[in-house]
């Protein structure tokens, strides 16, 4: 499993504090950046695949214990056939459970979709990113199971900012993301929305820092 808690070191996180409170130096916006190891539990993929493995197993035993006879006698048990079934989901289970890989294959982007969206929204109520005074909250949120990113903003954000150019935040953070440099994606895309933010919502002579810079992770998922 992509554990998001062991993708950043204390300086990394430090890193990314500071990137975030140099950015709202420049703008009234306030960002905060979330990284979930993933959005939802996919427990229909976990038994799809554990009945799919119990299912090979039961095919692969019957076939070997029918190997060296000229007729049915050999064949597995009841029994036995049991114990493959039940042990070859369980296996199956954990299996996707803990390897990303192989419970990719049982989700459909559908509902990866709808889990992000999902995890997106309970963030950005949960953490107060949609209650600041200014209305410029903005949530930079990296689901890593999904591989997805979605930028989520407060009204004073949408009303000044289009989503070519909200877009053009998530294209800067996924490519070093994809190449395993999950820090360098999320400083890019910080660089990203100040040019963004500070033509948009520049920064007035009051600034209040309502939210924190600090980097939510969430693992498994929010």
């Amino acid at each position: 499993m992509n554990n998001a808690n062991k993708l950043f070191s204390a300086g990394d996180r430090e890193q990314i504090s500071q990137r975030i409170a140099k950015l709202e130096q420049q703008t009234d916006a306030e960002v905060v950046c979330a990284v979930a190891t993933e959005s939802g539990r996919y427990d229909r993929a976990e038994s799809l695949c554990g009945l799919t493995v119990g299912l090979i197993a039961l095919i692969s035993g019957n076939k070997l214990a029918g190997m060296g006879g000229w007729d049915s006698s050999s064949a597995l048990s009841l029994g036995l056939q049991v114990i493959l079934v039940v042990g070859g989901f369980i296996l199956g289970s954990m299996l996707a459970s803990y390897w990303h890989g192989l419970r990719h294959l049982f989700v459909g982007n559908a509902e990866m979709t709808s889990e992000v969206s999902r995890s997106v929204h309970q963030v950005f109520s949960q953490q107060g990113i949609g209650g600041t005074k200014q209305r410029g909250g903005v949530l930079i949120y990296l689901s890593m199971f999904e591989r997805r990113l979605e930028v989520r903003c407060d009204r004073a954000v949408i009303e000044r900012i289009k989503q070519p150019e909200l877009d053009a935040i998530r294209d800067a953070v996924l490519p070093k993301v994809r190449k395993g440099d999950a820090v360098g994606g999320l400083i890019d895309g910080l660089d990203r929305a100040e040019a963004i933010l500070a033509k948009a919502l520049p920064a007035t002579a009051v600034v209040v820092d309502a939210l924190p810079n600090d980097l939510l992770v969430f693992h498994p998922r929010p």
